[in-house]
């Protein structure tokens, strides 16, 4: 696994419990993964839809074929920043002509195609890859899939983010396996230091830099997971100090 496919990674694999197998006209066969589970592997990655990840705006084409009716869909989402966005593409049939000549229409054939090019389009950053590559033909990887689903999974070691009502990120600090197994005699004058050093500053944008930063961030992950977790809390009610208070500067500085 390269950086620049560690998304592509996490998101790739997918838990067998969470597809089913079709056929379709003309005999292709398939595996599909359940939307509402693609949107759960984004929300694992990236926080709450909307604060995270989202849609924008979906884009509707209605075309007539003949004796039916097509309605396509192109939507992009955007996951991280809002700045990083992927686009897809996806389609059904408003109207069908049954074989005894009549014609059905699907009132729902616009929300199948919405939830195609979602879909679709987290392709691009790798959710469900493994499907999307064939590696759900082979028995083998499957059962593998089946016994650990979510193998090299952040998400079962880092939350996803926490986001405030702007949708600001409120710490960017992760939980993290320790990189040492310190005493608790040795982890407490580090814990004091790296928590008296954080509730130094004295402005939101230094603090969020320093949270974030690579050293801070090996600091933290020399901490046991629950004292990981009281260091958290202790920079989130830092940084809310802070916010509260420059609030309070710009509404001075205003009047």
């Amino acid at each position: 696994m390269t950086d620049n496919s560690a998304l592509w990674d996490r998101l790739g694999r997918t838990d067998p419990k969470h597809t089913s197998k079709f056929k379709r006209a003309g005999g292709f066969a398939g595996t599909a993964i359940r939307p509402i589970y693609s949107i759960k592997r984004m929300t694992d990655e990236f926080g709450p839809c909307g604060a995270g990840w989202g849609v924008n705006e979906p884009s509707f084409q209605v075309i007539p074929a003949g004796d039916e009716t097509l309605v396509y869909c192109t939507v992009s989402i955007w996951h991280g920043d809002r700045a990083n966005v992927v686009f897809g593409v996806g389609g059904d049939k408003a109207v069908t002509k049954r074989r005894d000549g009549s014609s059905f229409t699907d009132d729902e054939a616009f929300k199948k195609a919405f939830t195609d090019a979602i879909t679709n389009a987290m392709k691009l950053i790798g959710v469900g890859a493994d499907v999307h590559m064939g590696l759900f033909d082979d028995s083998k990887y499957v059962a593998s899939v089946r016994e650990n689903p979510y193998v090299n999974q952040p998400s079962d070691i880092v939350p996803a983010p926490e986001y405030d009502e702007h949708g600001e990120i409120i710490d960017n600090i992760p939980h993290a396996a320790p990189t040492k197994k310190l005493r608790v005699a040795d982890q407490r004058p580090l814990f004091d230091a790296i928590q008296k050093e954080a509730q130094a500053f004295a402005t939101s944008k230094a603090f969020l830099t320093w949270m974030g930063a690579e050293t801070t961030i090996a600091r933290v992950a020399e901490f046991k997971p629950d004292w990981q977790q009281i260091f958290r809390g202790v920079c989130k009610e830092h940084l809310a100090a802070l916010r509260e208070q420059e609030r309070g500067d710009d509404v001075r500085m205003a009047g």
